[in-house]
């Protein structure tokens, strides 16, 4: 039992540490969309600072066509953070799921591994007084 109960723990180990790695994976996905938000807004800022100073672009529609590329490029952005933030949820789940099961599979061998150093001891004990009654002697 000790042994179906070990590989059970294995294998739900297994599948806690697969859940944590595509929490990670989309974490980082996550993490590399905000950092290209970030980035598009300091390229904006910048943007808008250079069309302040020359009349060019303005005259030009340059800075009609910045903006919309700017606003297009953050709708994109905003879409694709918006989907990893939905699977983000899912991988959530999933590792508060298979992190349950497997804190429950170590509690479990921990009461099993406990079980049965309980019953060596109590059949030690039983052992040494059964070698103390049938020599005659007291065992304390």
């Amino acid at each position: 039992m000790n042994s179906d109960l070990k590989d059970l723990q294995t294998i739900t180990q297994a599948k806690y540490q697969k859940a944590q790695t595509s929490m990670q994976a989309v974490q980082k996905e996550e993490d590399r969309l905000r950092r290209l938000l970030a980035e598009l807004s300091e390229k904006e800022q910048s943007g808008r600072n250079a069309m302040a100073q020359d009349n060019t672009l303005q005259r030009t529609g340059g800075d009609v066509n910045w903006s919309r590329w700017v606003a297009h490029s953050r709708r994109i952005i905003n879409m694709q953070l918006a989907n990893v933030l939905v699977r983000k949820e899912r991988a959530f789940r999933d590792l508060q799921a298979h992190f349950g099961k497997a804190d429950v599979m170590d509690r479990l061998v921990e009461e099993q591994t406990q079980a049965c150093r309980m019953e060596r001891q109590a059949s030690l004990i039983n052992s040494i007084l059964e070698l103390g009654l049938s020599t005659g002697r007291n065992p304390r």
